[in-house]
């Protein structure tokens, strides 16, 4: 199966410094089993973390100009990310 990413339209909206970076991220992560990862803005950095606010890695530039969510999903034919707005869950 094919990791996909999909997209609200805050995340469109407010859109990302560096979706390869991110798609890297992602792809990472997934192979950790990750299914929910969170891309916080800080201090010129992106944190990043898991649900349960677990640092997992930090990225020595901004990505999103808000915090964004990447919840994992299968629909048995595609596996995907969609990436929103915490106000969008």
């Amino acid at each position: 199966m094919r990791l996909m990413k999909v997209m609200t339209v805050g995340v469109k909206r407010i859109g990302c410094s560096d979706w390869g970076l991110v798609i890297s991220i992602i792809n990472r992560l997934f192979e950790d089993h990750e299914h929910f990862i969170v891309f916080r803005k800080a201090d010129g950095k992106t944190v990043v973390t898991d649900g349960n606010d677990n640092h997992l890695v930090t990225v020595d530039k901004p990505l999103f100009s808000e915090t964004v969510w990447a919840v994992y999903g299968n629909d048995g034919k595609v596996q995907y990310y969609t990436f929103m707005l915490p106000d969008e869950y």
